[in-house]
């Protein structure tokens, strides 16, 4: 049997997008997604915050359209990896690699006013199936 690894998350971004380059020129975005966490009836509402990365074209992209408290979906996978820090410490890092985005909700007058916006319920063309990059970056 194979094995599976992916995700599907609704959320709001905490922050803008976080978007650099690597060394070997290729550009990433980093970003937070606040999630709701499944809770039983009459009990407190509680989030998970989750780390978002993405790669290449998906990460122009978000750096261009996402923003702070938009509403997005994000496919991807889980990755773990390890990294030193600068004290020469090991770091364990959980993160989401994003495969696709799509931005939802958001007030109708926004949605009225501005045109498609890549990403939005009409992916952009080929973005589903961008390669994942694997990094050991620390960030």
């Amino acid at each position: 049997m194979a094995n599976l690894n992916r995700i599907i998350l609704i959320g709001n971004l905490t922050s803008d997008p976080e978007v650099r380059f690597t060394v070997e020129g290729v550009q990433i975005a980093k970003f937070q997604l606040a999630v709701d966490r499944f809770v039983q009836e009459n009990s407190p509402k509680q989030m998970d915050y989750i780390d978002v990365v993405a790669w290449r074209r998906l990460a122009e992209i978000c750096g261009q359209h996402l923003k702070k408290g938009k509403q997005v979906l994000v496919e991807g996978r889980i990755q773990v990896r390890t990294f030193e820090n600068e004290s020469g410490v090991r770091k364990w890092a959980t993160e989401v690699v994003a495969r696709s985005i799509n931005l939802l909700g958001g007030a109708v007058k926004e949605q009225a006013a501005s045109p498609a916006v890549p990403g939005t319920p009409d992916e952009v063309p080929g973005v589903e199936e961008l390669p994942e990059e694997e990094s050991d970056l620390p960030f």
